[in-house]
């Protein structure tokens, strides 16, 4: 029997007799999980939340990275402000959220108003994030009993006015009585919590969801393979899928995780774990559906698959299928292990696929007793071994002419590669469009941009997946357009390049989505994004 001794993560490492190098183990009894792990904490605090519940959102990941909680009171503090009602209920010119978030981190004083609030208060830094605070506040200085209070909770959840007209005299009226806050001070309280109808959440949700949130990145800082071949395989059921898919696969890559695109020879269904590999399952490529699939292992069975010539897979697997699932399968890359161009396949698919059920079968019978080098020659001893009408043998020979002389090139052509596996896959994974560009001059790209050690002087190249324009509020003249860029190359996604309104003027007509482009500036304080002060198109 093995013995287990534990991580101060809070897994348990069994050590074999054989073996003392540790192994982790997965325990599905989420009750043993540690909620003090550091690995999971900093996950979070770096925003690398994509994927995790209530957190995986770009406005998620950003706030994470902001607040840095690190327990679950903070994380579900955290879930409750990235509400809409938090982040459009203003103060001072300030978001709730951030009045939270930056009381969180020591840039804004703790006021509690008044000394009564703070023991209630004292937990979200003396702001109201909770329904359970607002009853709190109402039991404590207005003298409510539960089921008042749970009238109170009602009129916010529900938002309703006529309750809130109701409970507001009884709240003035207690408040009065108690003496514990002066006539004004009581107005102004409930003020507030008339106000926070609009955002307040329920505690024991927040808390029910941050566990979940906790739990998920959990898997993510200790499990990432088994964790992104999970959220991969059911990318299908999002709104965007194709997009759902690249950003899980930049995560990956950003945390040293290879995805592969799919291989026939796997034959697996969806996304799998193969030597520490991610690889794309046969059914997330697009046109081979289930049905497909089953009639793959149906055609397959009994195959040594990694012992099969092109000619074998061509003839034998994939003209018995639907001619949309065989040429998905050639473009995205699940036959490349044959050794030959995917654009000289689908050509040669495109050659057998204009026989005739019987010619094919001839052409398979002709094929099982020569070892062919190319399909030309197999077709040419075909004419010259079939039984053919006239008409049929020119059609025939104009077939071999084709081959002869092909319309247009064989060779694949990188743009037309990554399209094809941004089409079929959702994204491209074996070259990006940049490969097609001179980006030599560049010092740092998209996955080591945070670590690189250029600061000052940051030269990055991208194809611009995003970009959203906004008014400027503050500066010499506020009302200004300036411009959030997200650009992505073939190892990573960044999503924080700012340009200024100067700059903008001076480059709009280069920002669209789809151009690849060279960006010079300097990172931003915190070292995740970048402040374009010039950019241009690279040479191809």
């Amino acid at each position: 029997m093995s013995s287990y001794f534990t991580f101060d993560c809070g897994c348990k490492f069994p050590i074999s007799e054989q073996s003392a190098t540790p192994k982790i183990i997965f325990n599905p009894d989420i009750t043993n999980i540690n909620l003090a792990c550091s690995r999971t904490w900093e996950l979070i605090s770096e925003g690398n939340t994509k994927g995790c519940f209530q957190l995986e959102s770009r406005l998620g990941q950003s706030m994470a990275k902001k607040l840095k909680p690190e327990n679950i009171e903070q994380l579900s503090a955290l879930i409750s402000i990235l509400r809409p009602g938090c982040l459009e209920a203003y103060r001072d010119g300030k978001s709730v959220s951030n009045h939270y978030i930056d009381r969180k981190n020591g840039q804004e004083s703790i006021d509690y108003f008044h000394p009564a609030l703070e023991p209630i208060l004292k937990e979200t830094y003396g702001e109201m994030v909770y329904q359970e605070q607002a009853m709190g506040i109402a039991k404590g200085i207005a003298g409510f009993n539960l089921q008042d209070a749970d009238e109170l909770r009602k009129a916010i959840g529900k938002k309703q006015a006529d309750k809130m007209a109701k409970v507001k005299k009884q709240f003035i009226d207690g408040c009065a009585k108690l003496s514990i806050v002066t006539t004004d001070e009581a107005e102004q309280i409930f003020g507030w919590i008339e106000k926070s109808q609009r955002y307040l959440f329920n505690a024991s949700h927040a808390v029910s969801y941050a566990i979940n949130a906790y739990l998920s990145a959990y898997a993510k800082a200790h499990f990432p393979r088994i964790f992104f071949a999970s959220y991969l395989r059911y990318a299908k059921d999002k709104i965007d899928p194709q997009q759902e898919i690249k950003e899980l696969v930049r995560n990956a890559n950003s945390m040293g995780i290879n995805i592969r695109i799919p291989d026939l020879r796997n034959l697996n269904e969806f996304f799998y774990i193969k030597e520490k590999e991610i690889y794309f399952g046969l059914t997330d490529i697009k046109a081979v559906g289930a049905s497909v699939y089953k009639k793959l292992l149906d055609i397959c069975d009994g195959k040594d698959l990694y012992n099969l010539s092109w000619y074998d897979i061509l003839i034998d697997i994939l003209l018995n299928i639907n001619s949309a699932a065989a040429k998905s399968l050639i473009s995205c890359g699940a036959v490349d292990f044959s050794k030959k161009s995917r654009t000289e396949m689908l050509f040669e698919l495109d050659i057998l696929s204009a026989l005739t059920a019987k010619e094919l079968e001839k052409l398979n019978e002709l094929r099982l007793t020569k070892n062919y080098k190319n399909l030309e020659q197999m077709l040419l001893d075909g004419v010259a071994t079939f039984k053919l009408t006239t008409k049929r043998k020119e059609a025939i020979n104009n077939l071999i002419h084709t081959m002869q002389h092909p319309p247009f090139s064989l060779t694949d052509k990188i743009e037309w590669i990554s399209d094809s596996e941004n089409g079929l896959l959702g994204v491209a994974l074996s070259c990006s469009k940049l490969d097609t560009y001179d980006t030599t001059m560049t010092n740092t790209d998209c996955k080591t941009f945070k670590t690189s050690a250029y600061n000052k002087n940051v030269i990055i190249a991208g194809e611009i997946s995003s970009i959203n324009f906004v008014k400027t509020k503050r500066g010499k003249n506020p009302g200004q357009e300036m411009a959030f860029i997200s650009i992505e190359d073939s190892v990573g996604i960044l999503d924080s390049l700012i340009m200024f309104p100067e700059q903008l003027a001076e480059y709009k007509h280069h920002l669209f989505e789809g151009n690849i482009l060279v960006f010079f500036g300097d990172k931003t304080k915190t070292g995740d994004g970048l402040v374009v002060s010039k950019c241009f198109e690279p040479m191809t």
